[in-house]
């Protein structure tokens, strides 16, 4: 009966994420359905396997093995992920210096020494009763924290492989800072996915799409964004006027929002088709923007440094918290209220015991 049951419900689950992902890619459910049906796939064969073992000596002999092997290489993996975390920090810091930015990738993994020193050392706690829960709550916060990464990593590399077909009316390209009056090697990165895709319509014939750069002024710029992606698309040889400036935007949500208006008035709404460039590390939550907007857009994503992608993933990932937090604050505060009902039920019990 179990078998059917988990297999009934992973069947479910991935029939879910089927749907979801022809209705819109740009969500993060789509990366929770199949991270969660495959999960469980896993489980069940897992099950079956273990049915099988008690009838075949050959089976459970593989089975054991199996299990000895994860039981030894998920501790390596996880040792092997914290210090190529720490490792990736000081690689980064070399090239593009010590910011504050650029410090989630040590964070990490020194959190991860932390909290496998925790686990590794739980027996010496053993005596302490007292914080038996704390420890398990942490480790479900951790927990919980870890899926929903692997989630949007899952989102993340099922919306990079989206790949949108000219012809388009508009390409928006995301602003990402700026050196002076010129365009850092991230945002040229962004400008040349645009002009590779505005190339490829145009060789084929089709009416070339028009270019709408967005990004405003930072304060520490001399210029903005735009005015600086504009420049940089007049000298390769882009014609002036396939070129719409977005000034005004100082974030992405407004990048897509203020890009949409002046779309909107050229074109008429819904009247048009566009993608938007940016880097494959920001592809997706760009997507999750650009939904938020109202703007039907898929993007096209340029290849960043391999240095540079574990800690903008992070980025990333914390970005994409903040923008749920409302749900993931309601989840952890019912974690955190059911473990703090057991203490109290501890405490009372013990204390009956000692009355």
């Amino acid at each position: 009966m179990i078998f059917l049951f988990s297999y009934g419900l992973t069947a479910l689950i991935l029939l879910a994420f089927v749907v979801s992902y022809i209705r819109d890619k740009r969500r993060i459910r789509v990366g929770m359905l199949l991270t969660s049906g495959l999960l469980l796939l896993a489980f069940s064969l897992m099950i079956s396997l273990l049915q099988a073992a008690s009838d075949s000596d050959a089976v459970m002999y593989a089975a054991a093995f199996g299990g000895l092997a994860f039981v030894v290489l998920l501790p390596l993996l996880v040792i092997g992920t914290g210090a190529g975390l720490i490792y990736n920090a000081r690689i980064l810091w070399r090239k593009e210096g010590l910011k504050p930015k650029n410090l989630l990738t040590l964070g990490l993994g020194l959190l991860i020494f932390v909290f496998l020193g925790v686990l590794i050392s739980s027996p010496l706690w053993s005596p302490h009763e007292e914080l038996a829960l704390p420890i398990a709550l942490a480790t479900t916060i951790v927990g919980y924290l870890g899926f929903v990464f692997l989630c949007y990593l899952v989102s993340c590399v099922l919306y990079n492989l989206v790949r949108p077909r000219v012809p388009r009316d508009y390409i928006v390209v995301l602003g990402a800072g700026l050196k002076g009056d010129q365009v850092t090697p991230l945002l040229a990165g962004r400008l040349k996915r645009g002009i590779a895709f505005y190339r490829k319509q145009e060789d084929l014939l089709y009416v070339p799409p028009v270019f709408v750069v967005s990004g405003g002024k930072g304060s520490d710029e001399m210029i903005s964004e735009a005015a600086a992606m504009r420049n940089y698309l007049l000298e390769q040889n882009i014609p002036d006027s396939q070129i719409r400036m977005e000034d005004q935007s100082v974030n992405t949500l407004e990048n897509m929002a203020f890009s949409k208006r002046i779309m909107d008035a050229e074109s008429g709404e819904g009247k048009y088709t566009c993608v938007f460039a940016t880097n494959n590390f920001h592809l997706f939550r760009a997507g999750v923007y650009a939904r938020k907007a109202g703007l039907k857009a898929d993007g096209i994503g340029a290849k960043t440094a391999f240095y540079y992608l574990p800690n903008a993933f992070i980025r990333e990932y914390v970005a994409i918290l903040s923008m749920y937090r409302k749900w993931h604050a309601i989840l952890l505060g019912t974690v955190v209220v059911l473990f703090g009902l057991m203490a109290l039920a501890l405490w009372w019990s013990n204390r009956s015991l000692v009355v």
